[in-house]
């Protein structure tokens, strides 16, 4: 017996392959099969706040930039599908000129604030506020959106802490604070905005046949083998075992505005969990689905290139 009662719920983003030049804010970017993103970072990442961070007393520049870049670099070359490389200078003009060939999404990060505020009564009391600046262009070099990411935390040190209270203040000493491990958390929330997040990257592909009781090949009980199903996505297109995607269907309705007459979008009409996979094909489980509208074949199937799959979607 299939597990029923998915209320329908109605999105506004096309699963039809958008043109990834021309994707605005609250677009998904969706890839076709065995696609592959480039992604640009706009280097320096830029430091606008008061803290300049010397690598040590032999080297009074700042490397808060030069961190905060290989870390980002770092987490962008872990997402699957990605081909990633960095973009020289803020000036959109000079991007080409200096050699940067065309991107599908450019970002670009600014730190604008950080602040730390210290009690030292009983030991040390630290807390630490940050604030980040998103932008995102596409391959045009055209800005997509912006957006500002800010985030708090706090620590108790047992002991009277003065890490940041000498000047300069180097990166050894940074690097343990309350600061870094921050400006890291805001920077992967940048990514999964940007990347995995609704105006991010999604894998679609559809669910192409039932899945066959086979001997040796899949060994599952009779009763849940009307649950499963093949896609027409796998391993090399990021897949693994656990993951859950949303299951949608077309649908379109007609307006009464001239310029757009007709207005396509997917409904979803359930979830499906990975429970094998391969290189090009997976099996899905279904878990949930519409009553009004039961999983069948052609439906789509589609999940956040990057970010978390397990038990969610950014639906």
């Amino acid at each position: 017996m299939r597990k029923t009662g998915f209320g329908k719920k109605i999105v506004t983003i096309s699963l039809a392959v958008l043109c990834l030049a021309s994707a605005g804010a609250g677009e998904a970017i969706v890839l076709e099969f065995g696609e592959r993103v480039s992604v640009g970072l706009i280097t320096p990442v830029a430091n606008n706040t008061g803290y300049r961070i010397w690598g040590s007393k032999y080297y009074p520049g700042d490397v808060l930039p030069q961190k905060m870049e290989e870390y980002m670099l770092r987490q962008l070359r872990g997402v699957p599908r990605a081909s990633v490389e960095s973009v020289r200078g803020f000036d959109p003009d000079l991007w080409g000129v200096n050699g940067s060939s065309p991107h599908n999404m450019i970002l670009q990060l600014r730190l604008e604030d950080l602040r730390f505020r210290q009690s030292d009564v009983v030991g040390s009391d630290v807390r630490c506020d940050v604030t980040m600046r998103l932008y995102v262009y596409d391959g045009n070099y055209r800005l997509l959106y912006d957006t500002v990411i800010q985030r708090r935390d706090s620590r108790y040190y047992p002991f009277f802490n003065d890490l940041l209270k000498n000047d300069p203040i180097y990166w050894e000493s940074f690097e343990r604070s309350i600061g870094w491990p921050l400006i890291r958390s805001v920077m992967d929330e940048a990514l999964a905005d940007a990347i995995g997040g609704y105006n991010g990257f999604r894998i679609v592909g559809r669910i192409v046949a039932k899945a066959e009781r086979v001997d040796g090949s899949l060994t599952v009980p009779v009763r849940r083998q009307d649950l499963l199903y093949h896609v027409n996505l796998g391993r090399e297109d990021s897949v693994r075992v656990g993951d859950v995607f949303a299951v949608t269907r077309a649908s379109s309705v007609r307006t009464i505005a001239p310029e757009t007459p007709e207005i396509h979008f997917p409904q979803v009409v359930g979830r499906a969990r990975v429970v094998f996979v391969k290189g090009r094909d997976a099996v899905v489980q279904i878990t949930s689905e519409s009553s009004q509208a039961p999983i069948q074949l052609g439906d789509a199937v589609s999940a956040p290139l990057a970010g978390r799959r397990r038990g969610s979607s950014s639906f």
